[in-house]
C-alpha cells in the first residue's frame, strides 16, 4: 500500500512539472511570436537623410521590407528629380515650350496634385518656380540672383503654364522649370510606407528630412515627434503623438544665407520670386506626408492669417505657425496631437 502511494505521488510530481515545463515553453513561444523589436536602417536619399523604422519580431523580415522601402522611394526620386538627367522631371523641363512629354503615372499623379494645392492655396504653391530657385544656388551656400536673370526667370513662373493631358505633359513656355522638391518627398514617403504595409507590417515610421508619416506605433507607446523651434538650435518647441499620421515641417532656418544682414532663405513667394517674410515656420499634421508637405510650403507662402484660415477649412489637418515675432499659433484642433497641450 506505501508503495502504491509513493509512485502515485511521484506520478503526481512528475506530471506537475511535465505541466510546468509546457507552460515555461508556450510562455517563450509567446513571447518570441509577439516581442516587440525596433529595426532602423538610414540612407541619403533626395538630398537629405532617410530613415525607415519598423517595429517587428523577425529582424529578417524586417530588413527585407525596410529595403522594400527604400526602393519604393529611391523609384520615386529616380522619376522626380531635378539632379537626374534622365528622370522624368528633367525632361518635361528640357522640352518646355517646344513638345509634350510622356511620363510615368506617380510623376502624372504628383503633377496633378500640386495643380490642386496651387488652386487650394491661390497660387501659393507653385511648382513652377524651379528657374528662380536655381538663382540662389542655395545647394552651395546661396547668393544674390543677378537682376537680369532674375527678371527673365520669374516670367516663367505660373502652374497655369502646366498642361496635363493622360500621360503627357507640356509647358507652355520656354525657360519654364519644374521643381517637385515641395511635395515629391512626402509622396516617397508615402510609397515608402505602402511597401512596408504591403509586407504585413503595420508599425513604421519613414522620416526623410524632418518630413514623417507613422502608422501603427513604437515598441512600447505612440510615435513621438519634436517639433524644433525654428531660432533657438536643439530645443523643442512641441512633442506631436503621431499614429497614422504624417507632419511636415517648412521653415526659414533649413535652406539660407545672411547678406547685409538680411536672411535669404529657399521659401520663395510664386509672384515676387523674393524669400516669404512674416513666417518662420509651419508645422503641419495630415494623414498622408504628401498632403502634409505640400501644405506646409502653402500655408508658409500664404502667411498667418490666410495659412492658418486654409488650416482650419481642410478636415483632418491640424497646423502650428511661428511668426516673424516668434508668436506660435496653433489651430483649433492640433492640441489632441501633442503631448503638452497648450
Amino acid at each position: 500500500m506505501f508503495k502504491l502511494k509513493t509512485i502515485e505521488k511521484n506520478y503526481r510530481i512528475l506530471y506537475l512539472l511535465f505541466v510546468l515545463t509546457l507552460i515555461f515553453l508556450f510562455r517563450g513561444f509567446v513571447s518570441a511570436d509577439y516581442e516587440r523589436v525596433r529595426f532602423s536602417e538610414t540612407r541619403i536619399l533626395m538630398g537629405t537623410v532617410v530613415e525607415v523604422t519598423v517595429i517587428y519580431n523577425n529582424e529578417r523580415h524586417a530588413r527585407k521590407v525596410i529595403g522594400d522601402a527604400f526602393i519604393a522611394m529611391e523609384r520615386v526620386d529616380r522619376l522626380m528629380s531635378n539632379f537626374k538627367e534622365d528622370s522624368d522631371i528633367s525632361k518635361i523641363n528640357r522640352a518646355a515650350g517646344t513638345e509634350e512629354v510622356t511620363v510615368d503615372n506617380d510623376v502624372i499623379e504628383v503633377i496633378k496634385k500640386s495643380l490642386y494645392y496651387s488652386e487650394l492655396s491661390d497660387g501659393a504653391f507653385d511648382v513652377t518656380i524651379g528657374r528662380v530657385e536655381e538663382l540662389y544656388d542655395f545647394e552651395t551656400g546661396g547668393k544674390i540672383p543677378e537682376t537680369d536673370k532674375f527678371v527673365d526667370s520669374i516670367k516663367g513662373v505660373g502652374y497655369k503654364n502646366i498642361s496635363v493631358n493622360g500621360n503627357a505633359v507640356y509647358l507652355l513656355k520656354k525657360g519654364i522649370k519644374l521643381d517637385l522638391g515641395g511635395i515629391a518627398k512626402g509622396y516617397a514617403i508615402d510609397k515608402g510606407i505602402e511597401a512596408v504595409k504591403k509586407n504585413g507590417i503595420d508599425d513604421v515610421l519613414i522620416n526623410a528630412g524632418g518630413d514623417i508619416r507613422a502608422t501603427g506605433e513604437s515598441e512600447n507607446a505612440q510615435w513621438k515627434i519634436g517639433v524644433l523651434h525654428p531660432r533657438e538650435k536643439d530645443k523643442l518647441m512641441d512633442t506631436i503623438l503621431l499614429k497614422n499620421l504624417s507632419v511636415a515641417t517648412s521653415g526659414d532656418y533649413r535652406k539660407y544665407f545672411i547678406s547685409d544682414g538680411k536672411r535669404y532663405h529657399h521659401i520663395l513667394d510664386p509672384v515676387t520670386g523674393l524669400p516669404v517674410e512674416g513666417v518662420q515656420s509651419v508645422t503641419i499634421i495630415a494623414p498622408l506626408a504628401v498632403d502634409a508637405d505640400a501644405l506646409a510650403t502653402a500655408v508658409f507662402v500664404m502667411g498667418k492669417k490666410k495659412g492658418m484660415a486654409l488650416i482650419e477649412r481642410l478636415k483632418d489637418v491640424e497646423g502650428i505657425i511661428v511668426d516673424s515675432n516668434g508668436m506660435v499659433s496653433y489651430s483649433s484642433g492640433v492640441k489632441k496631437h501633442l503631448m503638452n497641450s497648450h
